[in-house]
């Protein structure tokens, strides 16, 4: 089974890093983000922003994500089931649940690859303006630590998502689309409820611990300024966990049709 996914996971990168469409989204994507993130920070002093000016950055890529995620995702399932591929790869020896790890794995290595690339953007800041840099928090590690842990928890549940969509059809486009409307109705849950402290409404009983489970769908924005400062909430990165189990296991459910 270790096997197999090895040979997937390979695979499937190798079909992402030689795909012109995934390096044009991606080129697409980090030059919409760089320029955002330097007119930002050039009117940074005149603007209410309260979270350090990192944060702006997983702001970017947070809510770029039901962009760039479904040019990573939509090909996976939905490409192998066009082509009736996806029956002789089920008959190989390794199992539903290591054919999605396999497929999840490299697009989420990807979407690391593009978090990476863009922390090279306040990285060239600190580099060439080493006073700005300093004035702007650049050279707190925590910071860095605290926000890429936040993109890489995200990322991998909204990657999961991804792979759900891919799995229910075979039409790429079709694909694509609902990965960016889960993805989109997910953070405009979130953003609701950016801003309002919604823990004090449940304080004992059986709703408090629904809300312990749930809270992130509502709360996950808020938690950002947590990360942003270094501080790691634990709750919201156990939550994420779960998403993406979640998504993964309804992705292998969801294959495991074709074989009846």
């Amino acid at each position: 089974m270790i096997k197999g996914y090895w040979v997937i996971l390979r695979f499937e990168l190798f079909a992402l890093f030689v795909s012109p469409a995934t390096y044009v989204a991606s080129f697409y994507f980090l030059a919409l983000l760089g320029v955002g993130f330097r007119f930002f920070i050039e009117s940074f002093v005149l603007t209410d922003w309260i979270l350090p000016p990192l944060a702006s950055l997983v702001v970017g890529l947070i809510f770029g994500a039901p962009a760039l995620i479904p040019f990573l995702t939509m090909r996976s399932f939905a490409e192998e089931r066009r082509l009736g591929t996806l029956e002789t790869l089920m008959s190989a020896p390794v199992s539903n649940l290591g054919i999605v790890l396999g497929k999840w794995t490299a697009s989420y290595l990807f979407f690391i690859f593009i978090t990476i690339a863009s922390f090279c953007f306040p990285l060239i800041i600190s580099l060439w303006f080493p006073e700005q840099s300093h004035s702007l928090g650049f050279d707190r590690v925590e910071q860095w630590i605290g926000t890429l842990i936040f993109l890489l928890i995200f990322g991998a549940s909204f990657s999961a998502v991804g792979i759900f969509a891919s799995s229910v059809t075979n039409n790429q486009m079709v694909a694509g689309m609902l990965t960016f409307t889960l993805l989109t109705l997910y953070l405009s849950v979130m953003m609701f409820y950016f801003g309002e402290n919604i823990d004090s409404q449940f304080t004992n009983g059986p709703t408090q611990v629904v809300w312990s489970c749930l809270g992130a769908v509502f709360g996950g924005l808020n938690k950002m300024q947590y990360f942003s400062v270094g501080i790691i909430d634990i709750p919201t990165v156990l939550y994420q966990f779960v998403v993406t189990f979640y998504f993964l296991i309804l992705a292998s459910t969801q294959i495991d049709q074709v074989k009846k």
